[in-house]
């Protein structure tokens, strides 16, 4: 399974979106730095967020739906697991880009796995630093973490890397 979680089921918490990078590839995130092209190489992109206030079913099915073509193989997979614990979530049809992370879910690059950390508390912070510990490198400062000054919400690593234990 590919939706990894951790922490008593609620509809609020902290979240990291693995992305699967196939093949070198170029992407802007917008006006992100006058709408500077990042290159990736093959590997893995993490994307750190939350959603508190009852948002995080909805906040992750956003992010699994694409503005134009299909949605990524994963958004089944997390509708399932919502309706496992008995949750009413409907994933939208479209969606319009707005966020830093809206433009790499928009790219070739496919959602591989979904941490989720349940709870009321913001830990975009204490993740991202994990992710570094880890050996993941922030793609820019602010990127995706306007929140954090000097940090990234997203970040490269050439492997998948153990976010909870058995990951």
């Amino acid at each position: 399974m590919s939706v990894r979680a951790h922490g008593t089921p609620q509809r609020s918490g902290a979240y990291v979106l693995e992305l699967a990078v196939e093949a070198p590839l170029e992407l802007a995130f917008g006006r992100f730095q006058g709408g500077r092209v990042f290159r990736l190489a093959p590997g893995r992109v993490y994307y750190v967020g939350s959603a508190l206030a009852g948002r995080l079913p909805g906040r992750l099915l956003r992010h699994a739906t694409r503005a134009g073509g299909p949605p990524h193989r994963m958004r089944g997979e997390l509708l399932a697991h919502f309706q496992a614990l008995g949750w009413a979530v409907r994933p939208p049809e479209r969606k319009t880009l707005h966020w830093h992370a809206d433009y790499l879910m928009e790219s070739p690059a496919e959602l591989a796995a979904v941490y989720l950390f349940y709870g009321n508390t913001p830990r975009e912070a204490f993740l991202e630093d994990a992710l570094r510990a880890l050996g993941a490198e922030p793609l820019a400062p602010g990127l995706g973490a306007g929140d954090r000054p000097g940090g990234s919400h997203v970040l490269w690593a050439p492997a998948p890397l153990p976010l909870l234990p058995g990951s």
